[in-house]
């Protein structure tokens, strides 16, 4: 999905992410699961630690690495706490009962949308239905937070994952193939395009306000990767009401931001 915008509108997103307090404050990491992914050489590829204290939660989330919260079936949930832009911010890891049928649904749809491809009714349902899976969104639950910033008020949660993820929505679609009674309605591999983009879902609370799930379909070039080549993207997951005008211009804002030092 394209979306085009003016080079004025752009201009004033690039000053306003260039205004943003990126990492005002001490971040802490709770419960669960969790891990850092930092370099054990500036240029290396990132190693994971099941070590997630203050120090190594800062160096994650100052341009290094990522912290990943915790596996689906951990208990208690993982949790990386701090303030930005005057707000209190809560993320978490999900749990199996976060994959409702309306997440599900907003998410397969956003995501064979972003790819260029439209489902018929009978598709999207089966879709979902795969979806409830827990190998499926097992895979979505651990997200790996790399930044948390307040750009123009709004709080952009940036989470690190494949740059490119059409194997794993062809990995969906043949799910969703096994579903579908009848070849005849069964989505065509061939449609899923050589690069697509989707990211992790992580959970935000502000201000001890209700729970929020974001996630996104657009990243930029981290600089990085695991040795798998994961963690290569960056999906910036801002509010929903400015997705389309991050989309248009993540690649001049991020692109060669995130350097290992």
């Amino acid at each position: 999905m394209s979306v085009s915008r003016s080079n004025t509108s752009i201009a004033v997103l690039s000053l306003a992410m260039a205004a943003g307090s990126v990492h005002a404050a001490t971040w802490h990491a709770d419960g669960g699961t969790c891990q850092t992914w930092l370099p054990s050489a500036p240029g290396s590829h990132l190693l994971v630690s099941n070590s997630c204290s203050d120090a190594n939660v800062a160096a994650a989330l100052s341009g290094d690495g990522n912290v990943e919260l915790g596996k689906l079936a951990s208990t208690p949930v993982t949790t990386l706490s701090g303030n930005v832009g005057g707000h209190s911010v809560v993320l978490s890891s999900l749990v199996a009962s976060d994959w409702t049928v309306d997440l599900r649904t907003q998410y397969v749809t956003r995501a064979f949308a972003s790819a260029g491809m439209t489902l018929t009714a009978s598709q999207l349902a089966a879709a979902v239905q795969a979806m409830a899976n827990p190998t499926l969104y097992a895979r979505l639950s651990d997200p790996n937070v790399s930044s948390i910033s307040d750009q123009g008020g709004n709080i952009v949660v940036t989470l690190d994952g494949f740059y490119n993820t059409s194997p794993v929505l062809l990995g969906l679609v043949n799910a969703v193939n096994a579903i579908i009674p009848g070849t005849a309605n069964d989505i065509n591999p061939a449609d899923v395009p050589a690069f697509s983009q989707a990211s992790e879902v992580v959970k935000m609370q502000v201000d001890g306000g209700a729970w929020t799930y974001r996630y996104g379909f657009s990243a930029f070039p981290t600089g990085y990767s695991s040795a798998d080549g994961s963690y290569s993207g960056g999906y910036p997951t801002p509010e929903p009401g400015t997705v389309a005008l991050f989309g248009a211009s993540l690649f001049g804002l991020f692109f060669g931001r995130r350097r290992l030092s």
